[in-house]
């Protein structure tokens, strides 16, 4: 090949990779969307000894054991403090639908941190033996109106680790009063159980933190496809308080309609990090107001208004449980993509109360043998 030969090679493939590198990322199938977020997200119970307990979701956002979810997963009806007894279950590599198997990664949670008006509270997973696979942040100010979106959670009456899909409907700026507090509302199928599960572009990358569903007008009028996350800018900047470096993803998709998509972007990532070096200590909790308390578990409807944003807390341990009382949400419509594995709630805390139980005995027995053979 001579010269001149090899010149219009390079410069073909030259030409090839700058138009590659400006064109924007094809969107994922759900099917791929769902492998790659899937393991990131976790099943959480948030109980006080014996207790019922209440259902939530998170993310893994470090391999470190990061997990970000909603504030009023672990909530005491009336109450200021927190629920003490955090278990954080890991996806399996194929969801069956038996709970004692799908739930059998079983690790301790400890709180970090709160904020009951913004709904954000950051996890630990502690003692894991395991490869964390991590759920990306996007930058939520690159979504508009008519962007597909995709929940993945553990809706109630549906099955573990579920996969929705749906729409980007409208925006909500300062929810309720509270400071900061944008949300993205969206027709993705999402109920008690999804609480803190993440909302995902077509990237599989999360854009959103769900959070909260309308269900009923204040005439009594029934809603549906009513639903709210927290805008992923607003947790990132959350977490920059916190002392927390996130990384952003910053990709221009093909938009699926609606809203005009924005000109294509090459990709890179933005790394948002506090103002100081040093992580930002939260103060320490104080009594909530009484307008502050929480009224439901599981999804927090849009009954009341909530308050302005406060300073994150630490979390500290109740000293005095109380009987809780579980508020009766009905299953809105939606499209489900995951194969349909209903759960009950009680049926599944008894599930998982068994496998306890069967564990503690199985402990018991290699305890027992040990001290035979010495």
């Amino acid at each position: 090949m001579n010269k001149g030969n090899i010149r219009y090679v390079l410069i073909t493939v030259m030409v090839i990779m700058f138009c590659l590198a400006g064109y924007p990322a094809l969107a994922a199938s759900p099917k791929k969307i769902y492998k790659k977020a899937g393991p990131g997200v976790v099943f959480i119970l948030a109980s006080e000894g014996s207790q019922m307990g209440s259902v939530g979701t998170g993310s893994i956002i470090r391999n470190d054991g990061l997990v970000i979810s909603n504030a009023h997963v672990f909530t005491k009806p009336n109450s200021s403090r927190l629920k003490s007894d955090i278990a954080i279950y890991l996806k399996p590599r194929r969801v069956s639908g038996n709970h004692q198997k799908d739930l059998s990664q079983r690790y301790q949670g400890k709180i970090l941190a709160y904020d009951i008006p913004l709904d954000l509270a950051l996890l630990k997973i502690s003692g894991f033996d395991a490869t964390l696979t991590t759920v990306g942040f996007a930058d939520s100010d690159e979504v508009v109106i008519g962007d597909k979106v995709y929940a993945i959670g553990h809706p109630e009456q549906g099955g573990l680790w579920s996969l929705t899909t749906g729409v980007i409907s409208a925006y909500r700026a300062d929810f309720g009063g509270v400071n900061g507090k944008n949300l993205f509302q969206t027709d993705a199928s999402i109920n008690r159980g999804n609480s803190g599960g993440p909302l995902l572009d077509e990237q599989g990358d999360m854009v959103g933190i769900n959070s909260m569903i309308a269900r009923k007008a204040a005439d009594g009028l029934t809603i549906t496809d009513v639903n709210y996350s927290i805008m992923s800018n607003v947790a990132i900047n959350w977490l920059a308080g916190l002392g927390y470096t996130i990384p952003v993803h910053r990709e221009s998709v093909p938009k699926s309609g609606g809203a005009t998509a924005p000109a294509p972007k090459q990709t890179e990532e933005k790394t948002v990090t506090p103002k100081t070096e040093e992580k930002v200590k939260p103060k320490v909790a104080e009594p909530v107001k009484e307008k502050d308390k929480p009224k439901k578990e599981g999804v927090t409807t849009l009954d009341k208004s909530q308050e302005k944003s406060t300073n994150p807390k630490v979390y500290t341990p109740p000293q005095e449980p109380k009987k809780e009382k579980r508020a009766k949400v009905k299953s809105p419509g939606g499209k489900i993509l995951t194969r349909k594995k209903p759960y009950k709630m009680s049926k599944l805390l008894r599930d998982i109360q068994a496998m306890e139980d069967m564990m503690d005995e199985m402990r018991g027995k290699i305890k027992r043998q040990k001290e035979k053979k010495w």
